[in-house]
């Protein structure tokens, strides 16, 4: 991608501002206060937006400090190349009224913008990985938490075509907590407590059988009739004349005995079947619970997967973005170093006359210009299919005129990106004419 026209209504002190600019390197060149790193945040928030932040924050936030000083509308557009095809983008940042539109320049027919951002539409990288590999200042030049991260996270991740936007430690954690709240499934929890209440309940079937049988027998006993001798039956007749009646007293005591078994028996039998109910519960906490432990297993099994895969894919990685590094600072410093080694902490070494020095014996010249090829490595490896302007913004402070030479040499025969400048030292332009390189300077 290639920035070709920049056009401001209102931003911090540019108001009603246009420019062109060309391919290769571009100098922006003023005094200090002049605007060159207002014009660097135009550019990167017409790429990425700008919204106000909240609270006391909003005191100090870009938007706060880049609204419009000398009047205007509150944002402006850009006229970018990629591929060939022109795109006008247009934003207005004023809160309330905030509005993204994307043109083809040629037909200016607009490109729908579902989500009110040009990342999946003209490009794939995030405003935090363009800050890190493509926007660079003598401030940031060396590397901070956020490049540690992308490049730590980049690392971990799968390698395709849209590899650096693959979070893999993302993927793991949210496996991670999914395999957390498996393990909170309040089935393991209910199984267990089921398990100890059938372990505490008694039956006895026993006890059933013998009230069972006894049912019987006074069934039996209900609805015999009893064999009487005469003089029985003589005796039993005198009873009745007198109200007394045998029969009716020994069914009446087999009724009431037989009322007792049945009770015993009902409490039997509910036992029983609460017991039932209890295993057919523990069977169906049992179910629920072997399935999340399968869920757990099967979390286990992806992380372990993903994990591994990872770290095979880190090692090839982390070998390409060595050898990318050795191969950006072994230019940029005449061959005076020919390697350069980083591992998974992010300390690197240098290899000078086949000895490997630490980069805390090295100037500060050399350290940054090792950080440099280190982010535009970076940038080339993971976001290259972008192929974003690179914005230097004063990062060549601690250069000496050997370092700026070489540096420059490199940017020039190597690098296909559109290289914007911002400086205010002259000497810088002093040496892009003294190794004949082509550029142009847009003087603030």
């Amino acid at each position: 991608m290639k920035i070709k026209e920049i056009g401001i209504d209102g931003f911090g002190k540019f108001h009603d501002y246009h420019t062109e600019l060309s391919e290769g390197i571009q100098v922006i060149y003023g005094n200090n206060e002049t605007g060159k790193t207002t014009l660097r945040q135009f550019m990167f928030h017409m790429l990425f937006g700008l919204e106000k932040s909240r609270g006391t924050a909003a005191r100090k936030d870009d938007y706060t400090r880049y609204m419009p000083v000398e009047g205007g509308r509150y944002g402006g557009y850009l006229l970018v190349e990629k591929e060939g095809q022109r795109y006008r983008i247009q934003r207005t940042f004023e809160t309330g009224n905030r509005q993204l539109r994307l043109f083809l320049e040629d037909t200016m027919e607009e490109i729908p913008l579902p989500k009110q951002s040009l990342q999946g539409v003209l490009f794939e990288n995030s405003a935090e990985s363009f800050q890190n590999t493509a926007s660079l200042t003598q401030a940031d030049i060396r590397t901070g938490k956020e490049m540690q991260k992308i490049l730590q996270n980049s690392m971990a991740n799968l390698r395709n075509s849209q590899d650096a936007r693959l979070d893999i430690r993302k993927a793991v954690n949210i496996l991670k907590g999914k395999r957390r709240n498996a393990r909170k499934n309040p089935a393991f929890y209910r199984s267990e407590q089921l398990r100890q209440r059938l372990g505490e309940a008694s039956f006895q079937e026993n006890e059933l059988k013998k009230y069972e049988t006894q049912e019987e027998e006074l069934y039996r006993q209900l609805n015999q009739k009893p064999r009487l001798s005469l003089l029985q039956r003589i005796l039993q007749w005198i009873r009745r004349l007198f109200g007394v009646d045998q029969e009716e007293i020994r069914k009446n005591e087999i009724c009431h005995k037989l009322e007792v078994v049945r009770l015993e028996k009902e409490h039997l039998l509910e036992q029983k079947q609460e017991i039932e109910d209890l295993k057919k519960e523990y069977q169906s906490a049992l179910t629920q619970k072997k399935e999340a432990e399968q869920e757990v297993r099967w979390i286990d099994r992806a992380i372990w997967g993903i994990e591994t895969a990872a770290a095979d894919i880190q090692k090839t990685f982390g070998e390409e973005l060595n050898e990318k590094i050795s191969d950006i600072f072994c230019q940029m410093t005449g061959a005076r170093y020919d390697k350069a080694v980083m591992d998974q902490s992010m300390e690197m070494m240098v290899r000078q006359d086949g000895r490997y020095i630490d980069m805390k014996y090295l100037s500060n010249g050399a350290v940054e210009q090792l950080y440099f090829a280190l982010r535009l490595a970076a940038g080339e490896l993971l976001y290259g299919e972008d192929e974003f302007p690179l914005f230097l913004d004063d990062v060549f402070g601690n250069y000496d005129d050997e370092r700026l030479k070489n540096t420059l040499a490199y940017l020039s025969q190597n690098c296909e990106r559109q290289i914007l400048i911002f400086t205010g030292r002259r000497e810088i332009l002093n040496m892009l004419e003294k190794l004949k390189i082509d550029f142009h300077v847009i003087v603030l």
